[in-house]
């Protein structure tokens, strides 16, 4: 028979099942932590950068509208998703063109289309709408009587199948070439 401990051996040999579960259970808890943390930032991450994209899209779109309803000489066709207007393509006013805005609620975009082509100017748009008032801010159906438009845009963005970015943005224009007398 030996004096010493019996299974001292056996004790320095490893950890037993026991901790070995508890340490595991421990780095999976830490590891769900970590990724729950990076799926969080990353969402986010994309989030902001929808902000940035449709912050862009917007300002283009309404530069541009803003741009061609001033120096557009007459309308010749609107409805609440469309608007067509005469350009003048010179300074002395002798040429003009048409130039057609339009919404595509199936495709979610704006688009404007000149003599060069479409373009389009806006996409993720989930709700467009264009009013038409004359010379008195009141609203109109005549197209002789169209002085000021006025834009409602609102454009969603999804990341991993939830809505994460909305960009709403509503404008007023002033035609300035346009006369109302006919």
């Amino acid at each position: 028979m030996s004096a010493g401990p019996p299974n001292a051996s056996r004790r320095l040999a490893g950890f037993s099942l026991v901790e070995l579960m508890i340490s595991l259970t421990l780095m999976m808890m830490l590891t769900l932590a970590l990724m729950t943390s990076y799926v969080f930032i990353a969402r986010g991450d994309r989030s902001l950068q929808n902000y940035g994209e449709m912050n862009a899209q917007a300002r283009k779109l309404l530069e541009q509208l803003g741009a061609d309803l001033r120096a557009a000489t007459d309308v010749t066709n609107f409805t609440a998703n469309d608007l067509t207007l005469t350009i003048p393509t010179n300074t002395a006013g002798t040429t003009s063109e048409d130039v057609s805005w339009e919404y595509d609620s199936g495709a979610g975009s704006v688009t404007r289309q000149d003599s060069s082509g479409t373009v389009t100017m806006a996409r993720d748009v989930n709700t467009f709408a264009l009013y038409y008032a004359n010379g008195s801010n009141v609203e109109t159906t005549s197209l002789v009587e169209v002085k000021q438009v006025q834009l409602s845009l609102r454009m969603l963005r999804l990341v991993a199948g939830t809505v994460t970015s909305e960009y709403v943005i509503s404008a007023q224009f002033t035609m300035r070439a346009k006369s109302t007398a006919h």
